[in-house]
């Protein structure tokens, strides 16, 4: 049988003209089973990991049917995160570059006022997180009364993160005559009860992950007492001499413990999960994606879109809820036709949870033993001065390098009574709501910083005007990164970032405003020449 290509599925000639341009030449197989099905208007459950090309399953019969003249909101996608918001959003832009679709992105830490006008001059397609969009509607910004086509795009994070309820008002928003797509990675009963209710006859497709080379990926596990969890963790670090690695812990809470305590043995680690600042995220995502940082301890709900091709090790810290996402940590190392290394550790009551892995991934995962690990090739010199440098932070009298940001500004930003938890499991709070009410997490996720003051308390900050706006497709996540890779600052240290139509502002630490200009002028985002300025007063 040869191989299909996308006219065969029945796309028009802007949008196979616009694939061509992107190097997209055979669709994937959930691309080429769901975009027949969209097209012929039915509605699709789509069990699929990310990483398999499911934004274009999607989007391409959505662009299909927009239609350029209307201004009003046709399309509506639902995403669990701002990372994967801005993802969509930029891959939808670039499908639909031939039709003149007007898509909108709206998510939390970015200025409403910005998105609010955007929604007015035309938004054909809207995608958005669920606190932002239940946030527009509200304020009468934004109406759902012509969307007849509407994607909730990784339902089950939707689910984890509280955000079900709010989903059930958006849906109740909709034409009841609307096309949905509800795309997740696994299929908890909540999420086929929101589908039964929802959507009509839907027609379900599941895909195995391409990304799911198990083979490539040697996997160990370690028996140990929660209590020395920690020191076994310091010690298979030191053992394996990951290249880059991420240490996948349950919660927040839990996150910034372990990042802690691997401070206080002098391993420098950066952490990420969603009560960061959105500053502090975009900053340690860059810098784990170039390269600048070896070690990070993530919730799995903060890496999701984190696709890095140089992940030597994963560490299962926590074993996952569920073997699904066990293979989706996992399946982020061994690419590229390198070796990973997933080491997962379990205490003796979690051994039953293991066999489960095992039946699953049809794998058997040994034992690991310090002697007993396969030898790997000695890291070059750069890594080597890293760690010398590591140790000479963990000497130095300075407070943690791993000590995480609290962010302030994802506590008080929404102050709508928080959903209801979902069974055990401790949900992620996206930076657009408020966090849980429980009385158990409150003192730790609020507590303000003992650490060192931000830079900038005390000189203050300086504004900066950059000559590029969204007539270029800037995002802010764009300029922190080139502001980080730039000059090194940190990323939290790149405050108020304001995208507008031409020029964008942002504001960074008055004693280092001289040396930013001198250094990101020039350098590029998205292709666009970046010339930045102080802004007079």
């Amino acid at each position: 049988m040869g191989m299909t290509t996308f006219a065969e599925l029945g796309l028009s000639a802007p949008l196979l003209e616009a694939l061509r341009h992107l190097g997209y030449q055979v669709p994937t197989p959930i691309q080429e089973e769901t975009i027949p099905l969209l097209l012929g208007g039915s509605d699709v459950i789509g069990q699929a990991q990310t990483g398999t090309g499911k934004t274009a399953a999607f989007g391409l019969p959505m662009l299909e049917y927009i239609d350029p003249e209307q201004p009003e909101v046709q399309a509506l996608v639902l995403t669990p995160t701002r990372e994967l918001c801005i993802q969509v959003t930029q891959a939808l832009r670039a499908y639909g570059q031939n039709r003149d679709v007007e898509v909108v992105a709206i998510f939390g830490g970015a200025p409403i006022r910005d998105q609010a006008s955007r929604l007015k001059q035309q938004a054909q397609v809207v995608v958005g997180t669920v606190g932002r969009v239940m946030d527009m509607i509200g304020r009468h910004y934004l109406f759902l009364d012509s969307a007849r086509y509407v994607v909730l795009d990784e339902a089950d994070e939707m689910l984890d993160l509280g955000f079900l309820e709010d989903v059930e008002t958006i849906l109740g928003r909709c034409p009841s005559g609307r096309q949905t797509a509800l795309f997740s990675a696994t299929m908890p009963p909540e999420i086929k009860r929101l589908a039964e209710k929802r959507m009509y006859d839907p027609v379900t497709v599941k895909v195995k992950a391409a990304t799911l080379t198990i083979d490539t990926v040697k996997q160990f596990h370690i028996e140990v007492s929660d209590r020395d969890k920690p020191d076994k963790l310091a010690e298979v670090l030191q053992e394996e001499r990951p290249e880059q690695a991420i240490i996948f812990a349950r919660t927040k809470i839990g996150v910034d413990r372990l990042a802690r305590r691997l401070g206080d043995k002098g391993l420098r680690v950066k952490t990420l999960h969603g009560d960061m600042t959105q500053g502090a995220r975009d900053g340690v995502m860059i810098a784990f994606k170039g390269g600048r940082e070896r070690l990070l301890v993530a919730t799995d709900v903060a890496a999701r879109g984190l696709d890095i091709a140089g992940v030597s090790h994963i560490v299962n810290y926590d074993i996952p809820n569920s073997p699904d996402i066990y293979v989706h940590r996992i399946g982020r190392t061994g690419r590229a036709g390198d070796t990973g290394r997933a080491i997962t550790l379990i205490t003796s009551k979690q051994r039953s949870d293991l066999l489960a892995i095992e039946r699953h991934a049809k794998t058997e995962i040994p034992a690991w033993s310090a002697n007993g690990r396969s030898t790997r090739p000695s890291r070059d010199d750069r890594t080597s001065a890293s760690e010398e440098r590591s140790r000479e932070a963990a000497e130095s009298p300075k407070p943690a390098a791993a000590e995480p940001v609290v962010a302030a500004e994802a506590v008080q930003r929404e102050p709508k009574v928080s959903r209801r938890r979902n069974g055990s499991r401790d949900p992620e709070v996206s930076p657009e709501r408020d966090i849980s009410a429980d009385p158990e997490e409150r003192p730790e996720t609020r507590r303000p910083r003992h650490t060192k003051p931000r830079r900038g308390e005390g000189g203050g900050t300086t504004k900066l005007i950059v000559g590029a706006g969204r007539a270029q497709g800037i995002e802010p996540a764009d300029l922190v990164g080139a502001i980080v890779d730039g000059s090194h600052l940190d990323g939290e240290d790149v405050r108020n970032v304001r995208v507008l139509q031409r020029f964008s502002f942002v504001e960074v630490p008055a004693d280092r405003a001289p040396e930013v200009v001198a250094k990101v002028t020039g350098n590029e985002a998205r292709g666009v020449k970046l010339r930045l300025e102080v802004a007079k007063r």
